[in-house]
């Protein structure tokens, strides 16, 4: 596990320093904020928010966390946007890490020897680590197929295929998770229990309900994807996409096992990059 991380910590020479990448960073959350009062389609503030992801890519290789990043970056700039405007679109993480059990409480337990057995060394990272995937590192970031996207490690449907969009952050974007087919009132999607402006200020953190794997962050700016199923329900599932395995609606004939994609593989064309406007 140690290479792993090694490999997603770069060294910070390779990177703008902190403090100007945290600068960097609350230019493009106060830019994004009065976008969204300027444009009304959103696009400008979509840029914005775009921008600030590709900071994160190069700015910021030191850290291996959008929470990280974004504790880094919430000081006088970022509250200043809270009294312009709430939610504020926010391209990184939640800024506090959840130090609720992932274990206590769910109903698929098992020992950290078990997890480490049964998941890839990246899907263990993420799932029970609470790590965060590079942007664009999962091939599951561009997939489009109907079907549904599960935990990868018990196999709890997660999220249907009709509710992802492509958010321009790099991790696979949903608007709203599945729910339990026993309680159709409770998410098969956890979310952390934090304040209200907690929440609209940097998200929170979700995890399978069934085994308390970490998942991503949920933000409250879906807003800022018209023409999106995020636009309707207001937020954005901003998920790992090594967290998930992808079921293909469409199976290919002739029986056998069932077709699934790994989200911890990478992309077949090496990934895209962020795409910006003009």
């Amino acid at each position: 596990m140690a290479a792993l991380q090694a490999e997603h910590h770069p060294s910070p020479s390779r990177g703008v320093t902190w403090p100007i990448a945290t600068a960097l960073l609350q230019l493009c959350m106060l830019a994004t904020t009065a976008s969204s009062f300027i444009a009304p389609d959103a696009s400008a503030a979509r840029y914005h928010m775009q921008l600030s992801t590709q900071l994160f890519v190069e700015s910021t290789s030191d850290s291996g966390s959008r929470r990280e990043v974004l504790q880094k970056s919430l000081t006088f700039g970022s509250l200043l946007t809270t009294a312009i405007a709430s939610p504020i679109p926010i391209a990184s993480s939640a800024a506090a890490k959840n130090a609720k059990s992932r274990t206590n409480g769910y109903a698929v337990q098992k020992t950290e020897a078990e997890w480490n057995e049964n998941l890839s060394s990246m899907q263990y990272f993420i799932l029970r680590q609470g790590g965060t995937e590079s942007p664009y590192s999962s091939i599951l970031e561009g997939e489009e197929r109907p079907g549904a996207y599960i935990c990868a490690g018990c196999g709890t449907p997660l999220f249907d295929a009709k509710q992802k969009f492509h958010s321009g952050t790099g991790w696979p974007s949903f608007a709203t998770p599945l729910m339990s087919t026993s309680e159709p009132s409770v998410s098969n999607v956890e979310m952390e229990d934090v304040s209200k402006m907690q929440y609209q200020l940097a998200g929170a953190e979700v995890r399978c309900q069934t085994c308390g794997g970490h998942l991503g962050d949920v933000f409250a700016d879906g807003f800022l994807f018209p023409g999106t199923p995020a636009f309707v329900s207001g937020k954005r599932y901003c998920i790992d996409g090594a967290a998930l395995l992808f079921v293909p609606k469409e199976q290919k004939s002739g029986g056998g096992d069932l077709e699934m994609v790994r989200g911890d593989l990478p992309p077949k064309n090496g990934g895209r990059g962020p795409v910006f406007p003009g």
